[in-house]
C-alpha cells in the first residue's frame, strides 16, 4: 500500500502496564525521507506530540502495544488526531509477518536477539515510509453528533421557565440546521431527539460517513446556550479482530506462579522478555488459566519450590504444560539476586515479594532451557539456514519437550526442503546466509582488533598516568627538599655545588614532566578519536582505511589488495605523478584531505588517470584513517571514469583515431573527383 504522506511516526513499547499512564514508548519520526527525531516518551507525551507533529501515519508492529488491552487501545485511538492513519507495518493481505523478515526486504539486516526499542521504532517508521503494512480501520464509517444545552436552565428566578424554553428553542434550531446540512450533502443519518415543552432538550445524530467528510460542515461548538460535540465511532470490531488474530499466533510462554492469598504471576516469552508481571488477591485457578490462555500457549509452569504446590500442578495440567521445579527451594537472597539482575537489563518494576517469587521461578525455568535454545540457534546459523523464514518458536518448544537438538535440526531441514522453494533455492539461501555470516564475522574481527587497540592505548594511558603521578610525587618531594634547604641556608650557600645540582635536577624533572604531559594529551586525544569512531564503524557509517603521510610511502605498504583504499595525509602533484604507474599496477584508490586543491584533483583524475577523491572530515590515528563510508560510492564513480580515460589512451597508442580516419577518407574522395573530372 502506498502512502502520499511525508511524515511517519514509528512507535515501539518500552514499558507496559495495566493502565495507559504506565506505558513508555520509543518513537522515531521520518519526514521527507530523513530521520528527524528519536526519543523515549510517556503515553501522555506521545498523544501531545501526535497533535503537535500531526504525522500522516502512526506506525506500529503490534497494535496491542498501544495499550496492552483492547480497552486501552480503544481509549488511545480515540485521542489520535483526525487524519492520522494507524498502520501495522508487519501485516500484509495474508498474515502477520516477522519484523526482521519485512526489514530484510528493504535491505535492512537486523541483529539477532532482542532488538533495542529505539532501533525498532526507527525500523517501523522506515518501513511505513516505504509503503509496508496495512492501515488499521480505527474508526467505523459513522460519526456521532451530540447536541444539548450549554447551561442548566436554573437561572432566571421567576422567569426560569421562559429561560428554559429559550434554551430548548436554541437547541431545536441547531438540530434543524444540522439536518438541513446533512440532507443538502445527501449524507445518510439517523437522529434520536429528546423533546420537551417549547423545543428540544438534546439530540444524538448517527451519521454514516467518515469524519473527514464532515470537516467544514459540522464543527464542535461549546456556546453558552448550545453545545455540539462531533465524535467518530471507534471500530472496536476491527481492533478486536486484529488483536485477537495476532494473539491466536499462540506464541509459546513460560509462566512463573507464586500461589497463595495473593497470587504472583510472571509470564516470559521464549526470548526471555517479560510479557506480564502482576500480583492480585482472590485469583482462583480458573482466573489464572483464563488470563494465561488469552496471552498465548503456556509451555512451562515454574515454581520456586522443590515440591510444586497443588495449585501449580493443576494449572499446568489444565494448560497442557510441563512443570518446572528447582533442585531445591530457592532462598530469598537468591531470588532477590536473580530478579535484580533481570530488572537491570529489562527495566522491570517488581513491587512485592509475590511478583519477585513468580518472576524468579520463571527466570530459572528459562535459564534451564536457554543453553539448548542458543545451541539450536547456533547450529542453524552454522548450517546457513534462514532463521527468519522458519517458525523458530515452534522448534524451541521441542527443546522443552526434551527432544535432542540433532532431531530438531533434522525436522527444520525437512521443513526447508519440503517447502514451496526447491532444494536448489534452499541451498542458495544457505550459501547466502553463510556469506552474510562470513561478512559479519569479518566485521566482528575488525571490531575486536580495534577494541584491542583501544584497550592497549588505555593500558598505556594508565601506565603513563601512573608515571606522571610518580613524577609529580617526586617533584613534590624535591620541592619540599628545596624549600626546606632554602629556609635554612643563606644566599651564599645557594652557590654551593649540591644546591646547584638539586636545582638542575628539579629543572630537568619539570621538563620531563611537561614532555610526558604533552605525550599523555596526544595519546588521550587519539584514544577519544578511536572511541568516538567505533560506533560509526560498527554501524557501517564510517570506514577505517590505511594511512600514509606521502603518496610515495604506498610502495612500503604490505598486504595491499586490489581495490584497497589508502588515505594520503600530505599529497603533492609531483608525488602522485611519480607514483601513478605504481598506483595503477596495485589498483589502489586514493583519499585526499580537503586541503588538496580542487583543480589539482581534476589533474590527478583526468590527466594522470589516478582514482582519487577528497574527504571533508576524517580522523587520523597512527597508520589508520577513519572516513565516511560514502567514500566507497564516490570512488566507484571515479574508478569508472579513470578506466575510460585509460582505455582511450590505449586506443590512441595503437593507431589513428576515428577523426584521423575520417579526414583521410574525405581527402581520398576529393582526389578521386579531381581525377575523374580530368
Amino acid at each position: 500500500m502506498e502512502y502520499s504522506a511525508d511524515s511517519y511516526l514509528g512507535v515501539d513499547v518500552v514499558k507496559s502496564g495495566s493502565r495507559l499512564s504506565d506505558f513508555t514508548y520509543s518513537i522515531a519520526l521520518i519526514r521527507g525521507g530523513s530521520l528527524v527525531k528519536v526519543d523515549e516518551v510517556s503515553a501522555s507525551r506521545l498523544i501531545r506530540l501526535l497533535w503537535e507533529l500531526k504525522p500522516s501515519v502512526l506506525a506500529v508492529d503490534n497494535l496491542l502495544e498501544l495499550g496492552g488491552s483492547i480497552r486501552n487501545v480503544s481509549i488511545f485511538v480515540k485521542l489520535v488526531p483526525p487524519g492520522v492513519k494507524v498502520v501495522q507495518v508487519n501485516v500484509d493481505e495474508k498474515s502477520l509477518r516477522d519484523l526482521r523478515l519485512v526489514a530484510r526486504e528493504v535491505g535492512i539486516e537486523l541483529p539477532h536477539g532482542k532488538l533495542d526499542s529505539k532501533l525498532s521504532a526507527v525500523v517501523i517508521a522506515f518501513l511505513a515510509s516505504r509503503g509496508f503494512g496495512r492501515e488499521v480501520e480505527v474508526f467505523s464509517k459513522k460519526v456521532k453528533i451530540y447536541v444539548h444545552r450549554g447551561r442548566s436552565g436554573r437561572a432566571g428566578g421567576s422567569s426560569a421557565n421562559r429561560f428554559k424554553r429559550n434554551l430548548r428553542a436554541s437547541v431545536a434550531q441547531v438540530v434543524k440546521k444540522i439536518e438541513e446540512l446533512l440532507r443538502s450533502r445527501s449524507i445518510e443519518y439517523d437522529v434520536a431527539i429528546r423533546r420537551s415543552r417549547g423545543g428540544v432538550e438534546s439530540a444524538v445524530f448517527t451519521v454514516y460517513c467518515d469524519r473527514e467528510k464532515l470537516y467544514g460542515l459540522v464543527k464542535n461548538a461549546a456556546g453558552r446556550d448550545v453545545v455540539v460535540r462531533v465524535r467518530p465511532v471507534v471500530n472496536l470490531a476491527s481492533i478486536r479482530h486484529l488483536v485477537l488474530s495476532q494473539e491466536h499466533e499462540q506464541k509459546p510462554l513460560i509462566v512463573g506462579l507464586d500461589p497463595g492469598i495473593e497470587v504472583g504471576l510472571a509470564v516470559l516469552d521464549f526470548s526471555g522478555r517479560i510479557v506480564m508481571l502482576k500480583s492480585s488477591r482472590g485469583l482462583d485457578r480458573e482466573d489464572v488459566i483464563s488470563i494465561l490462555r488469552n496471552l498465548g500457549r503456556v509451555v512451562l509452569v515454574a515454581t520456586d519450590k522443590q515440591q510444586p504446590p497443588e495449585f501449580v500442578r493443576k494449572v499446568a495440567a489444565a494448560l497442557g504444560a510441563r512443570v518446572y521445579a528447582p533442585d531445591r527451594d530457592l532462598q530469598a537472597h537468591e531470588k532477590e539476586s536473580v530478579v535484580r539482575e533481570y530488572s537491570e537489563v529489562y527495566g522491570v518494576e517488581v513491587k512485592n515479594n509475590h511478583m519477585r517469587d513468580s518472576l524468579a521461578a520463571a527466570i530459572e525455568a528459562y535459564r534451564s532451557i536457554e543453553g539448548k535454545i542458543r545451541e539450536l540457534e547456533e547450529r542453524l546459523t552454522e548450517m546457513g539456514l534462514d532463521r527468519v523464514s522458519i517458525n523458530l518458536d515452534k522448534y524451541k518448544v521441542k527443546v522443552v519437550e526434551c527432544l535432542p537438538i540433532a532431531a530438531i535440526v533434522e525436522e527444520i531441514i525437512t521443513e526447508s526442503l519440503s517447502g514451496e522453494e526447491s532444494a536448489d533455492r534452499v541451498l542458495e539461501i544457505m550459501r547466502e546466509a553463510r556469506a552474510l555470516v562470513e561478512v559479519n564475522e569479518a566485521m566482528k574481527r575488525r571490531i575486536r582488533e580495534l577494541e584491542r587497540l583501544v584497550e592497549s592505548l588505555s593500558t598505556e594511558k594508565q601506565q603513563l598516568l601512573a608515571k606522571i603521578r610518580s613524577l609529580e610525587n617526586e617533584l613534590s618531594r624535591l620541592k619540599s627538599i628545596v624549600d626546606s634547604e632554602l629556609s635554612n641556608i643563606s644566599r651564599s650557600v645557594m652557590r654551593d655545588r649540591k644546591v646547584y645540582e638539586l636545582t638542575q635536577r628539579l629543572i630537568n624533572v619539570i621538563k620531563d614532566l611537561d614532555n610526558l604531559r604533552a605525550e599523555h594529551e596526544k595519546i588521550r586525544e587519539q584514544y577519544l578519536k578511536l572511541a568516538n569512531a567505533l560506533p560509526g564503524i560498527a554501524s557501517d557509517k564510517l570506514l577505517a582505511v590505511r594511512k600514509v603521510s606521502t603518496v610515495e610511502q604506498i610502495e612500503n605498504l604490505t598486504d595491499l589488495r586490489q581495490g584497497d583504499i589508502v588515505f594520503v595525509e600530505n599529497p603533492t602533484l609531483d608525488g602522485i605523478e611519480k607514483t601513478a604507474h605504481l598506483i595503477e599496477k596495485l589498483d589502489v584508490r586514493l583519499v585526499l584531505p580537503e586541503s588538496f586543491p580542487e583543480e589539482s584533483l581534476l589533474k590527478v583524475v583526468n590527466e594522470m588517470a589516478v582514482p582519487a577523491v577528497r574527504e571533508v572530515g576524517y580522523v587520523a590515528v597512527d597508520s589508520v584513517a577513519i572516513v565516511s563510508s560514502e567514500i566507497r560510492n564516490k570512488l566507484s564513480e571515479v574508478v569508472e571514469k579513470v578506466k575510460e580515460i585509460r582505455r582511450m589512451r590505449e586506443v590512441s597508442k595503437r593507431g589513428l583515431s576515428i577523426r584521423d580516419l575520417e579526414n583521410i577518407i574525405r581527402e581520398y574522395r576529393e582526389l578521386r573527383k579531381e581525377l575523374s573530372s580530368e
